[in-house]
């Protein structure tokens, strides 16, 4: 066989293989697409650090004569609840909280709420006046076990309570409020959402405690928004 022919059968053989590849025209984004997809990345996540502190720390109050205070806040934030109480027309204060991680041995108190309690009560609130509500220790869903025992509560002790005015910490009050909603659905609930003094709310990015509260609270409510 010739040279010639034996190419022609060599040709002609392969020809007949599928293709492992092809050629195929494709469009690939240019330099001035790639700036305006990154301006625009630049602008959406700006607008989020200006703004996302003030979107998880809602403040929108009620009518009222029921204070409901989640026991589990820093001292400077408990002051500032029984400020509000004390210069509102409140009736009576709920604290609410789970079991202390720490120091319950020395203080007695086996509660978040039962501290919160005392704290309010020393700084001058009327004894009489303040329930103290824990919740049992659970691993998760804490937030929302809390408002379940202030449900329970209200429906045994106060069934007359139709609504009441929820006091949170700076952007946990988001998802707290969003969560006692859901524990009650029967009851019209205000927040009012402290100012966070752990860092500064306008530049909360600059230091690790308002990096840290921030991301883990956004990634918190959007959690419980979809999945709960």
């Amino acid at each position: 066989m010739s040279i010639f022919n034996l190419n022609f059968v060599q040709n002609t053989f392969f020809m007949q293989l599928p293709k492992l590849f092809k050629k195929k025209d494709c469009y690939r984004i240019s330099w001035f697409g790639l700036l305006i997809i990154l301006f625009t990345i630049f602008l959406i996540s700006y607008y989020i650090r200006e703004n996302i502190y003030n979107y998880l720390s809602p403040n929108k109050t009620i009518s009222t004569k029921v204070l409901v205070v989640e026991g589990w806040m820093d001292d400077f934030a408990l002051e500032e609840a029984y400020n509000i109480y004390a210069t509102g027309d409140y009736e009576i204060i709920i604290t609410t909280g789970g079991p202390l991680d720490i120091g319950y041995l020395a203080t007695n108190f086996i509660s978040t709420a039962d501290l919160a309690k005392n704290i309010l009560i020393k700084l001058g609130a009327d004894s009489t006046k303040v329930f103290a509500v824990p919740r049992k220790h659970v691993l998760k869903k804490r937030t929302y076990q809390s408002a379940l025992a202030l449900k329970k509560f209200i429906d045994i002790n106060y069934p007359n309570i139709k609504n009441f005015n929820l006091v949170s910490l700076g952007a946990h009050s988001k998802r707290t409020w969003f969560l006692f909603q859901k524990a009650l659905p029967d009851k019209e609930i205000g927040i009012i959402a402290l100012r966070d003094q752990r860092f500064d709310p306008e530049k909360w990015w600059e230091t690790s405690k308002g990096s840290r509260t921030i991301i883990t609270e956004a990634i918190g409510y959007f959690y419980v928004f979809f999945f709960m």
